[in-house]
């Protein structure tokens, strides 16, 4: 899976450092307000939750023909309430649902229409002050649409 994220934050840093003591490194910074933090510890920031988002790169599946979605089971822990959301072709970002267990179904939407597309990316936002999520991975369901004739 090709992944990637970056962090944010509400407030400025001014001066980011690190201090070893007892074999241990640790980062620490100050803010606007000249505050001291020591970064990377729990999923508060004062005492605001961190906002979780992770996008992965688009995924064809080994194939570059078109294919019609259809779920995907999503593998994840602490995330009760993660919005998930899905890309076809690298377009706009559409919600697919929320997790409501560690492993949840999500079904792409059906009513006629399908979604078709040679490959599709995932982003996921979690915003809960509770355990950190984490996300094992995608299952994603689908059929191909388009045969290749090779000759």
């Amino acid at each position: 899976m090709n992944a990637w994220w970056t962090e944010t934050h509400k407030r400025e840093f001014r001066y980011q450092f690190v201090h070893t003591m007892h074999g241990y490194t640790k980062p620490y910074f100050t803010d606007e307000t000249g505050r001291l933090f020591r970064d990377e510890t729990g999923n508060v920031d004062n005492g605001e939750s961190i906002p979780f988002e992770l996008e992965t790169g688009r995924d064809n599946f080994g194939s570059d023909q078109k294919k019609n979605y259809l779920s995907v089971i999503v593998d994840s822990e602490h995330a009760r309430g993660m919005t998930v959301q899905y890309s076809v072709d690298g377009h706009q970002y559409k919600t697919l649902g929320q997790c409501v267990d560690n492993i949840t179904t999500l079904t792409f939407p059906q009513g006629g229409q399908n979604i078709e597309g040679r490959d599709i990316s995932y982003k996921v936002v979690h915003n809960d002050s509770g355990e950190p999520p984490t996300l094992n991975g995608f299952s994603t369901y689908y059929s191909l649409s388009e045969t290749v004739v090779y000759g």
